[in-house]
């Protein structure tokens, strides 16, 4: 693949395109007004990546970087990470991994969390080559 990626915060005038990759990615359709809205939301900890091929976007990230009340670092997790299967194994996900680690830098954290699928190998193979670790276990309870 001879394109150019480039790597870049998004803005809210992509939120037309988030809502597209997320519907591919996750199965939720939300509305580009409402993507654009938690994107402006100023209590939003969420900070969203975009990767372009040609102007088109062919993957993103999320970050969300948090303050701690008891240590003196903040908290920072990776949430989201897809990239078009056509544009896969060509460096584009470690390039977002890389911006968000950034970012997660920026804001003040020492460490980045991520969670993935205990099935999902071409995740846990790429993040493990980028020198994440087991750390934790993570439990989910659904409130409603």
């Amino acid at each position: 693949m001879e394109e150019n990626i480039v790597i870049s915060l998004a803005t809210t005038e992509d939120a037309p395109t988030i809502a597209k990759l997320n519907l591919l990615f996750n199965e939720v359709d939300a509305s580009p007004e409402v993507i654009a809205a938690r994107m402006s939301d100023p209590n939003c900890v969420e900070t969203v990546i975009l990767a372009k091929a040609a102007d088109n976007a062919v993957g993103f990230a999320l970050v969300r970087v948090v303050p701690s009340v008891l240590y003196p670092t903040s908290h920072a997790e990776l949430t989201e990470l897809y990239v078009l299967e056509k544009f896969r194994q060509h460096g584009i996900a470690s390039g977002l991994i890389a911006f968000a680690e950034q970012i997660a830098v920026q804001k003040g954290a020492r460490s980045i969390l991520v969670q993935t699928g205990d099935d999902n190998i071409p995740a846990l193979s790429l993040y493990k080559k980028l020198g994440y670790e087991e750390y934790d276990l993570t439990l989910k309870k659904k409130l409603f």
